[in-house]
């Protein structure tokens, strides 16, 4: 179901996401390199992370436009 506008429906996290709630600072592999992030929104199985800019990550940053959709699985707290 598609929302539009400023509509949106609250998602509650799986029992392995109840552990990032926002604002939580993140450990995650992507593309094979470690980053950092702070999670921006839960979603059901995964969260919006926002990634910490870096010297080594500009590239990342631009394609992603700052922002990654990442398993719970996957990251860890720091």
């Amino acid at each position: 179901m598609a929302t539009f506008g400023k509509i949106e429906a609250h998602v509650d996290p799986s029992e392995a996401g109840k552990k990032f709630p926002v604002k939580t600072h993140v450990m995650f592999t992507i593309r094979g390199e470690a980053q950092t992030g702070v999670v921006a929104k839960q979603l059901k199985n995964a969260a919006v992370i926002e990634i910490d800019e870096k010297q080594d990550n500009g590239d990342l940053i631009n394609q992603s436009n700052g922002v990654v959709v990442i398993n719970y699985k996957q990251m860890k707290i720091i």
